[in-house]
């Protein structure tokens, strides 16, 4: 298993890479008409407070986890803690970024084109978050 330790970091990284290449190829499908458009912005703010809320609390959280984690279990722990925190915090912020983006798209792919298109459109949106 230690073998494949020097790995894992880079096996992280394509993942993040896929995920990007995802995120890109949606950003480019097609948003729809401005009513559409507009209904989208308005959900992505939305979506935006609220996970700048979440991660108000969750710094709290975090900073005192990792306080007693460092305390009672060392550095490395703490350090690793906060390292999955920070993570977690990017797959999610990325995460909902495609899934903002992957919403408006979907509608217009199922308005424009059909259902096999929509399906892809979403499924897309959802692989960001799942390869984050």
């Amino acid at each position: 298993m230690e073998q494949l330790t020097p790995y894992v970091p880079w096996a992280g990284a394509v993942g993040l890479l896929v995920a990007f290449f995802i995120y890109f190829t949606l950003s480019r499908l097609p948003e729809g008409t401005d009513r559409m458009k507009d209904i989208a912005s308005q959900i992505h703010v939305g979506a935006m407070a609220f996970l700048k809320r979440e991660y108000v609390v969750l710094a709290i959280f975090v900073t005192i986890v990792a306080a007693l984690l460092g305390y009672f279990l060392g550095q490395y722990t703490a350090t690793a803690f906060i390292s999955g925190a920070l993570c977690s915090v990017l797959a999610g912020f990325l995460g909902m970024q495609a899934a903002t983006k992957a919403n408006v798209r979907t509608a217009e792919a199922a308005r424009s084109v059909g259902q096999g298109k929509a399906l892809l459109t979403a499924f897309d949106g959802a692989a960001v978050m799942g390869v984050s």
